[in-house]
């Protein structure tokens, strides 16, 4: 089976196919580097409600044009490969059978024939065949995750100035010494942080999920084993048994106040007791109280509030603020008191609530067969258990403290600055600073590299079948295809050799006169029509 010539077959010209597999070759091109740009719009941006299966479908439709362009070029070029070996070589049946049919049917790979007789053929419709592979990987490369976004802002958050108010005392009408006593708000304010052992919540001033740095000035306690001064600790001697006691604990001055106030300081006499007894001669520790400021990170996850003390810078000891001037507690020529007073008297209130806890003593009490732990003043017995790592005073008079009690007295001061400051003293008071904000957010992620690969990997095949069937193209010297017209060109009738024309040309299977009455396709015109006479013929042995 060979092609016409040219010169009898006008209608058959190379240029047609050679365009047709250059152009769908540079439009798949294209068409991959639009792929490229719509998913690098798209890459590090968050993804909205809707986009992600828009973009899937955008993405999807690009490998799908793709894959169409270069199945264009590839197998335009297959046919010029196709025709030229059936005009090298002589086919059976079914090997003409199998690689006409090759492009769309995968069983036609098993024939032997096509393998023997079209063995070059075979590598570039395998390649076609690969083509759609395009459409299932290329869609890939725009994956959607996600991502910690952090955004910075400037906020206002609670605070509280001991210095702006009278909130946590309550004040005597005398000028000389106007303090007299903690304020209820100020009893209440320890009394919850002692007895809960945490602070206050904080309210995230800036969403679910942020964080911000504060820093303000409050009173810390600073303490650390020994005693500066043990002739303040006192205890009545009930039996040498009982001696020392559990508990001693006293308010001094570590170094002498410069203000109005005094017992700025705490010592604490903590002994082990078991079976009523003690068990070694005890610990004592001193605790001073500073002015400091304290650095502190708010964090907020969700509906949990977190308060970490990045660390507290001790200024100066609490019994050493003082104001140089002639009448320190008011502003001049104002009855308002300085903010100096307001600071140093607030910390004080805090100090002398904190004692009303802490200071005292717990002893041995024999009365009659019975003994039992007594507690002097009754309110001590309030905060021992934060101190005491196991107890057991009901049977047998076990008293264990913990070993750590320096830093549970310190956090106690602190608990009570951290719900200060929470803003529940005084919601009007706040702070400028940086609250730093999180959220996880789906990104679309786009990997250039592999979408190429993948799209590299299809035009470099597409490219090698359109050179090879460019090159069959030229040899042939005419174009042809898979359409019915070249199998006319090809095959055709004798009595079609006067048309000039095809693409119009209306045609139609039946019998032709001559030629033993064989059908074959013809104009309509041509054909035989004689009913009665192909009714004859039907019956006296149907087809030749």
């Amino acid at each position: 089976m060979g092609m016409a010539n040219p010169s009898q077959t006008p209608g058959i010209s190379p240029y047609p196919p050679l365009l047709k597999i250059v152009l769908a070759w540079v439009v798949a091109l294209a068409l991959a580097s639009g792929h490229h740009a719509f998913y690098a719009s798209l890459n590090n941006h968050v993804v909205e409600s809707g986009t992600s299966a828009g973009a899937s479908a955008i993405g999807t439709t690009f490998a799908f044009l793709v894959s169409g362009a270069l199945g264009v070029s590839g197998s335009t070029a297959f046919w010029q490969s196709a025709w030229r070996v059936v005009r090298k070589r002589a086919f059976t049946v079914s090997g003409l059978d199998a690689l006409w049919s090759s492009p769309n049917n995968a069983l036609a790979f098993l024939s032997w024939d096509l393998w023997r007789t079209a063995r070059e053929i075979v590598p570039i419709v395998a390649l076609a065949w690969a083509f759609p592979l395009v459409v299932t990987f290329a869609p890939g490369t725009l994956t959607v995750q996600s991502r910690i976004r952090t955004v910075s802002d400037t906020c206002t958050v609670p605070t509280y100035d001991f210095g702006s108010n009278i909130l946590l005392h309550d004040e005597l009408g005398s000028a000389s010494r106007p303090y007299e006593r903690p304020s209820s708000l100020a009893l209440r304010l320890v009394g919850a942080a002692l007895l809960g052992g945490q602070p206050f919540s904080p309210i995230s001033p800036c969403g679910s999920n942020c964080s911000y740095l504060l820093s303000a000035n409050a009173p810390s306690f600073s303490c650390s084993a020994g005693l500066v001064n043990s002739s303040a600790l006192t205890w009545e001697l009930v039996s040498s048994r009982f001696d020392p006691p559990p508990y001693v604990a006293a308010t001094l001055d570590a170094t002498a106040s410069a203000n109005d106030y005094t017992g700025w300081d705490l010592q604490v006499h903590l002994n082990d007791y078991a079976k009523w007894s003690p068990t070694d001669a005890g610990t004592n520790l001193t605790c001073v109280t500073y002015n400091s400021t304290y650095h502190l990170n708010y964090t907020f996850i969700g509906t949990s509030p977190s308060v970490v003390i990045d660390r507290i810078d001790a200024q100066q000891p609490a019994s050493q603020l003082s104001e140089a001037t002639t009448d320190a507690h008011l502003l001049p020529g104002s009855v308002a008191h300085t903010e100096w007073f307001n600071a140093t008297t607030n910390y004080y209130a805090i100090l002398d609530t904190i004692h009303g806890y802490l200071v005292g003593n717990t002893s041995v009490f024999l009365t009659g067969n019975s003994v039992n732990f007594e507690y002097q003043p009754p309110n001590i017995e309030l905060a021992q258990p934060l101190l005491l790592e196991l107890g057991d005073v009901g049977s047998v008079g076990n008293l264990t403290w913990r070993s750590d009690a320096p830093r549970v007295l310190e956090s106690l001061l602190q608990n009570i600055t951290l719900s200060i400051l929470t803003g529940s003293l005084d919601a009007t008071q706040t702070a400028s600073t940086t609250c730093v904000s999180t959220s996880t957010l789906p990104y679309f992620s786009f990997n250039p590299r592999r979408l190429w690969l993948i799209y590299g990997l299809g035009l470099g095949a597409a490219l090698l079948c359109a050179l090879v069937g460019i090159a069959a193209l030229f040899q042939n010297a005419v174009g042809g295809s898979a359409g019915f017209s070249d199998f006319l060109y090809a095959t055709r009738n004798v009595e079609l050799n006067r048309v000039g024309d095809w693409e119009d040309v209306k045609l139609r299977y039946g019998r032709v006169p001559g030629e033993g009455w064989r059908y074959a396709f013809a104009t309509p015109e041509s054909l035989y029509e004689d009913k009665a006479v192909q009714q004859g013929l039907y019956q006296h042995g149907g087809f030749n």
